[in-house]
């Protein structure tokens, strides 16, 4: 399990690697099997794909929810790997193209919400090393947790 979360874009790089490395998804992305099935769409998934380096941290909070009973507040799966920029921000990648943050509950707890998952899932996630969106300074995104500070 992956124990220091990287702060700021230099940090995301050493750890992660660059986004211009030539088959970036094929070198680094893999997939990990869900310790409880998700739903995407309304269709059940039992894998998920990931940075190589964080299979450990996202198989641990989901093991940690389940474990706790807190498994029935996070059904829905947004996603993880997905190479595209931060909605909005056009000039900026979003952790998702490095598979190291993961989006949960997407219509519950929208980009823009006010509402929040429950502390305890929160703490859980953060247990393992993710910043929730939902703390972000500026647009909430509560869906939203990475495994990356300062970006």
């Amino acid at each position: 399990m992956l124990n220091h979360t990287p702060a700021g874009l230099d940090e995301i790089i050493d750890t992660f690697g660059s986004l211009d490395v030539p088959d970036f998804q094929a070198r680094y992305i893999v997939p990990f099997e869900l310790p409880y099935p998700l739903y995407f769409e309304g269709k059940k998934v039992l894998r998920a794909r990931c940075h190589y380096l964080l299979c450990d941290n996202f198989i641990k909070a989901f093991s940690l929810l389940q474990e706790r009973k807190l498994d029935r507040f996070v059904q829905n799966y947004g996603g993880i790997y997905a190479r595209r920029p931060i909605r909005g921000q056009t000039s900026h990648a979003s952790t998702h193209s490095w598979g190291i943050a993961i989006d949960l509950e997407p219509e519950k707890y929208p980009l823009g919400s006010k509402e929040r998952f429950p502390p305890e899932v929160v703490d859980t996630f953060t247990e393992c090393g993710f910043l929730y969106g939902g703390d972000f300074k500026g647009r909430k995104d509560p869906m939203h947790f990475q495994f990356a500070t300062h970006y």
